[in-house]
């Protein structure tokens, strides 16, 4: 393996204190990378038995084999355990530097297990790798433990993740942070490294990446971001990142939701506006040509930070909070603290609804009342749960101890699924409702059909059947030849919503055993495909690799992360989203009870996509005819089928 991949596995055992090193090589011709691998170690070295805050769990960090190189946005992560969350797969990207570091110092994973007697960080600088005492770190937020690693190894150019109080005190959804404002968030990542007592990982490498033919691979990508940067969603991305789409996307959400604030209030959130007011920087991952970050430092508001994507919308929208300086301070503190921003948003909405049904008063929430919008509740949640003080100490341990201690009525409230806590303004179609059943880790935002998202729009505002019908010809042509469903992106029907979730997941998973950001592709109008991956991945590694092959190992990681599961307990009942889901959107939305799902047309949709991916009709399990013919019988061994 002297192109493309760094060549090791590194094991960290934390109880032994003992450091061994394989190589990646054994893993590769089935897996070929990334999440893939991740996912089939887990799934070898994770048994039932093996709770996920047990030594025994393994906290799984990988960089794909174009991460590191000059292709666009190769710079993820991927990061995997058991989940305190799901109780079952645990999983998690992020971008940023950490990546290429690893791939610098020929690590391809990192696999660490066991619990140390005491806080401690890794440091890996090239082939020296150390168990160093946290002691002094333990307590400190992730904005400090990064400073105080590169001072004490004497080197600035230290790639640094930490976890931040949240994480040390095991709070479900505690995140992983890095210093540019990536997190692995949502599954608990965090907390399963404070429950190893890891502090933080801190790498440098300086041998790069090896390529087989340097001249075409560099031709490549110099032809491919010039693709990128002639695409016509790539100017605004550049230059606003998500924040005018989003601005956008939140009211469109909402109207199909069917709830909203009132008043100049819900107008006067821009985050176009907060950006040019208080944008310091535009920020971009490793290698990547967008930059899709805000960098800001508000020093009335919780100080400096970076943000992407939906958090102002989680902080705003989702909880009728007008303020956006409010919004930041939150984010702050999440950062700040490693805890999940959108998992808090909806804890927030959750028991603001409670609140406003009379389910819950100030009594329960340590005497802040929770009404639609407080500042003080914002942030007060924010630092309780962080630091599991008063309530917060019942809602860190997540939804199900959090609904027992509210009652059985909370549960119709709250959006989740596997235990995941959803997104808010996730619009609440078909399509949706069956992406996040079926995800393995719950709500999932790279499960987000375009089609049937688009076609929706035009159903709401269109006058009549055949204006609708010609309104959305395009989008009938296009799905039938890219899911051979014509029908697919009607909102009103279950025909072809799994083929639109199929095709999501398989973008997704080129990206996921490559190592690269899914912000490249289709899932934001930008050109990479998996013809791009192949091409990449031939050049190089200087071996041949198809389109079939990066197809089927995305195949092999999807049916890895259902066998786990399947290990883990979980059938086709848990392929299923909480009641709230049922009950959106709302009645003052056009033909809501048509747009929306019902629990029958949901297990219509997991019968099709269970029949596209070959699955066992009654458990959701994969069967043992797919999985042989995907070289995996070891796999149909395991779970003994």
């Amino acid at each position: 393996m002297k192109h493309l991949y760094g060549g090791t596995i590194l094991r960290v055992d934390l109880t032994e204190r003992r450091i061994t090193k394989e190589p990646t090589s054994a893993y590769v011709d089935r897996y070929m990378g990334g999440k893939g691998i991740n996912a089939k170690i887990l799934f070898d070295e994770v048994d039932p038995q093996t709770a996920p805050y047990e030594p025994g769990n393994r906290l799984l960090f990988s960089a794909g084999p174009l991460a590191g190189t000059c292709f666009p946005g190769a710079c993820r992560v991927d990061v995997m355990a058991r989940s305190p969350v799901t109780g079952a797969l645990g999983d998690s990207g992020m971008g940023g530097y950490f990546g290429a570091a690893l791939k610098f110092a020929s690590y391809d994973h990192i696999v660490v297990q066991g619990r140390a007697e005491k806080p401690v960080y890794l440091a890996v600088q090239d082939d020296q790798v150390e168990i160093r005492d946290a002691s002094a770190l333990w307590g400190k937020d992730t904005y400090d433990t990064p400073d105080r690693i590169r001072k004490e190894l004497d080197d600035p150019k230290m790639e640094v993740i930490s976890i931040g109080p949240a994480g040390e005190k095991l709070v479900v959804f505690a995140s992983i942070q890095s210093p540019s404002g990536n997190a692995a968030a949502r599954t608990g990542m965090g907390a399963v490294m404070g429950s190893k007592q890891l502090k933080a990982i801190a790498v440098r490498g300086t041998k790069g990446v090896a390529i087989a033919r340097p001249k075409e691979f560099v031709a490549a990508t110099q032809k491919l971001r010039q693709a990128i940067a002639q695409n016509r969603f790539y100017p605004d991305v550049h230059q606003y990142g998500l924040t005018k789409v989003h601005d956008q996307e939140m009211r469109f959400s909402y109207d199909i939701i069917g709830e909203t604030f009132e008043g100049p209030e819900w107008a006067s959130i821009s985050e176009v506006e907060f950006q040019k007011k208080h944008l310091h920087n535009r920020v971009g991952c490793f290698a990547c040509p967008v930059a899709c970050f805000d960098s800001y430092d508000i020093a009335d508001a919780g100080g400096a930070g970076c943000m992407k994507c939906s958090p102002p919308g989680d902080l705003t929208f989702d909880v009728r909070n007008p303020d956006m300086k409010i919004f930041w301070r939150a984010f702050v503190l999440c950062q700040r603290y490693g805890i999940d921003a959108r998992s808090l948003s909806n804890l927030l909405n959750w028991m603001m609804q409670l609140y406003q049904n009379g389910i819950i008063t100030e009594a329960d929430t340590d005497g802040i009342p929770m009404k639609w919008g407080n500042p003080e509740a914002i942030i007060a949640m924010a630092e309780k749960i962080s630091l599991r003080q008063g309530i917060g100490d019942v809602l860190a341990d997540g939804a199900f101890r959090a609904i027992e201690a509210f009652g059985k009525e909370s549960e119709r409230f709250i959006l989740m699924t596997k235990g995941s806590l959803s997104d808010i303004h996730s619009i609440p179609i078909k399509s949706r409702a069956l992406g996040f059943s079926v995800s393995p880790i719950g709500s999932d935002a790279q499960t987000q059909p375009v089609l049937d998202t688009a076609a929706t729009r035009k159903y709401l505002t269109a006058k009549d059947e055949a204006e609708f019908q010609q309104l959305i010809k395009r989008y009938t042509e296009r799905a039938a030849t890219e899911v051979g469903a014509r029908n697919a992106p009607d909102p009103r029907v279950t025909e072809g919503k799994a083929a639109l979730v199929r095709q999501n997941e398989k973008r997704t998973a080129m990206c996921d055993i490559a190592g690269v950001c899914s912000w490249m592709t289709s899932f934001i109008g930008l050109p990479v495909d998996i013809e791009t991956i192949a091409e990449f991945l031939t050049l190089g590694s200087g071996n041949p690799v198809t389109v079939e092959e990066v197809d089927r190992a995305g195949l092999r990681m999807q049916y890895l992360e259902r066998a786990f599961n399947a290990r883990m307990g979980l059938t086709r009942g848990n392929d299923m989203v909480s009641e709230a889901y049922f009950h959106r959107p709302l009645s003052t939305v056009k033909d809501h009870q048509q747009i929306g799902v019902t629990k029958t047309e949901l297990e219509q949709m997991k019968d099709d996509y269970y029949r596209l991916m070959e699955l066992d009709l009654k458990t959701g399990a994969p069967t043992r005819l797919v999985l042989e013919k995907l070289d995996m019988k070891d796999v149909a061994d395991r779970l003994g089928i």
